[in-house]
């Protein structure tokens, strides 16, 4: 026997098969089937080790690992990374594979992309950026880099290694946290309790380590609950802190509303000119709402909103003297600002910070990871006002939908609270839509409409006014469903100052072929104004989430044309149930003419999935109002 050949034989068949195991580590076919389904990517490891050696001093290490599975999928796949005063980019690192896991092109620090650029006024972040450059599918992309950090925990507030599971799946995540003996952090993981710490110690650290179970890839379906219900989130806050030249603590709201103290301790103070601008303005107004709104009128008129983001500016405002001289400020400037003017008046504030996507803050978990806006409120004698100092166009007092709803942290008398900002019941979000219809003998129609849209539905429609004529024709006609619409006239009324803002729209309008001729009858629509909702899937795979409620009533006149009667009128629709209500019906009012009527209301709020069918038959029931035909004949 050729012990020879035998023993180089068995050589090559180890090193084939190491060379398999070696290439086979990122093969997509390891991706288990349930993480495929409903992906266009799959994030395989997300993997972060944060060394937190100090306040001022800290090492993240990341890796992570893609997998495209679609062609146009590599944007999705970008590396970024965002440094700025207190953080710099290390290392960098990059591997491109192959659908079986074979490298195909190396990346490093010198393929990356850098830029200053940003929507703000003035920052000091900046970007490095990579699109990877793949060419066939599926494929798989590696990163490593680290980044340092001059404040420590304070880089580290949230950790998401899925930033959406639309169409994106999560097969493994760890972050490693390592801090030195004995420091005190706080952490929340949402869904609550979804992961839990393991602890070690290695050496002078104490290590904590947080594993996320897989998360599948979510179909695209309308009325989803928000990213942040449905993604794994770990927020961390730490105990003492420094960051810049201050020093805070996140044990709790109490601790951090002594360090948000600092930050607005002094910025308040307004120049003499400045003083006795407020002073004339407001001393001949009589009641405190009344010099409230002319302060919050004066700062729309005389400021403008920029974003400036630098160094501890990102939470830090601008002092009030400042935003006087220069004009212009950010939401946490602005805020301020006004703050110093109703100081002027002896009228109390409370400088605010809220977040516009996530609307719930623990109330027993610090973290600045919870806000991206800030607002001003003022307590009356029988509610608060929250003001939004950056958008004028914003009626006084309004609570607009960003942040109507939201916890927030007010920030007074050298601590903060966490309360939730009021919400308009979904009855109060109305529009009501009035049409007198004279039809032709031939399907033609001239309609005079009138419409009024309040509190919420205000908000969708105010933008409006600002477009061109043009551009307010085309939306008034696209929204009518009908086919052919000819605008003759259209005119806006705005009334901010009501107790909740409307915008009314009055407009002439023609409409070819407004009903179907065939023979002698003419078959015309009941509700031109709406259009039916379209259908849904047969099934649903996530729960349901409807954000905003709200009402829309309309009533129509329908003359019908001479030598014409009624053959037919659409069946009554009454549906009542936990997701709103729906009645309509067509009636004959007098002699040649019709009168139709339909009010729907639809209710906010989270249903689970096992109410879809309900969903369903509600949708079903506005569509039959909203497509009903009336039936029309010609007498003999």
């Amino acid at each position: 026997m050729n012990y020879r050949a035998i023993l180089l034989c068995g050589t090559m068949l180890l090193a084939a098969f190491a060379g398999k195991a070696q290439v086979s580590e990122y093969a997509v076919s390891l991706i288990p089937d349930s993480l495929r389904k409903n992906a266009d990517r799959v994030i395989r490891l997300d993997e972060t080790d944060y060394r937190y050696d100090s306040s001022t001093s800290a090492l993240h290490r990341h890796k992570t690992v893609i997998t495209l599975l679609t062609r146009g999928s590599e944007k999705a796949a970008m590396f970024l990374c965002n440094i700025d005063m207190y953080s710099s980019l290390k290392s960098f690192s990059g591997v491109i594979y192959d659908a079986n896991g074979k490298e195909v092109r190396k990346l490093h620090k010198g393929d990356l992309k850098y830029t200053e650029y940003s929507e703000h006024l003035a920052t000091d972040a900046a970007y490095y950026w990579l699109v990877p450059p793949v060419s066939s599918y599926p494929c798989t992309v590696r990163y490593e880099y680290e980044v340092s950090h001059k404040d420590g925990l304070f880089g580290m507030l949230l950790y998401a290694p899925l930033s959406t599971d639309i169409g994106v799946s999560l097969q493994k995540a760890q972050l490693r946290l390592s801090v030195p003996a004995g420091y005190l952090f706080t952490s929340r993981c949402v869904p609550e309790n979804s992961v839990t710490p393991k602890r070690s110690v290695d050496r002078k650290y104490d290590v904590y380590e947080w594993n996320f179970a897989p998360h599948k890839a979510m179909p695209r379906e309308p009325l989803l609950p928000s990213v942040y219900q449905r993604v794994p989130l770990l927020y961390l806050a730490p105990s003492d802190f420094s960051y810049d030249d201050t020093h805070g603590n996140m044990q709790d709201w109490k601790h951090f509303g002594a360090w948000m103290s600092q930050l607005l301790a002094g910025r308040d103070m307004l120049p003499p000119g400045a003083i006795a601008e407020v002073h004339a303005l407001t001393d001949t107004i009589p009641d405190k709402r009344g010099k409230i709104k002319a302060l919050y009128d004066l700062l729309g008129r005389t400021t403008r909103y920029v974003s400036i983001q630098l160094g501890i500016g990102g939470w830090r405002p601008i002092d009030a003297a400042t935003v006087h001289a220069t004009k212009f400020g950010d939401c946490k400037a602005l805020s301020n600002y006004l703050k110093a003017m109703l100081s002027v008046c002896n009228i109390p504030s409370f400088y605010t910070i809220i977040h516009t996507e996530k609307r719930h803050v623990p109330r027993d978990f610090a973290t600045l990871a919870v806000a991206n806006h800030a607002i001003l409120g003022v307590p009356c004698d029988n509610d608060t006002l929250w003001l939004e100092c950056t958008n004028p166009d914003v009626p006084f007092g309004y609570v607009h939908r960003s942040i109507a709803g939201h916890d927030a942290v007010i920030a007074h008398d050298g601590t903060a609270e966490v309360v939730t900002l009021p919400s308009y019941a979904d009855s109060l979000n109305y529009e009501c839509q009035w049409a007198d219809v004279r039809l032709a003998d031939n399907g033609d129609a001239r309609l005079n409409l009138r419409k009024i849209s309040r509190a919420r539905q205000y908000e969708w429609m105010s933008p409006l006014v600002k477009l061109s004529s043009e551009k307010q024709r085309d939306f008034v006609r696209e929204n009518m469903a009908l086919p052919l619409v000819e605008i003759d006239s259209l005119d806006f009324d705005q009334r901010k100052d009501m107790p909740l803002p409307e915008i009314e729209i009055r407009a002439a309008v023609k409409a070819t072929r407004y009903a179907n001729r065939t023979g002698t009858r003419l078959f015309v629509p009941a509700a031109p104004l709406r259009q039916a909702m379209g259908r849904l899937a047969s099934e649903r795979t996530q729960d349901l989430w409807i954000e905003s409620g709200y009402c829309d009533v309309d009533s129509l006149t329908l003359h019908l044309p001479d030598g014409f009667v009624i053959e037919a009128i659409p069946e009554p629709v009454h549906l009542s149930g936990p997701f709103g209500s729906i009645d309509f019906e067509v009636r004959e009012s007098r002699e040649n003419e019709l009168s139709v009527h339909i009010r729907m209301l639809r209710h906010s709020g989270f249903y689970p999935k096992s109410d879809y069918e309900a969903f369903k038959s509600f949708i079903q029931a506005i569509n039959r109002a909203y497509s009903a035909r009336i039936v029309l004949r010609r007498e003999q």
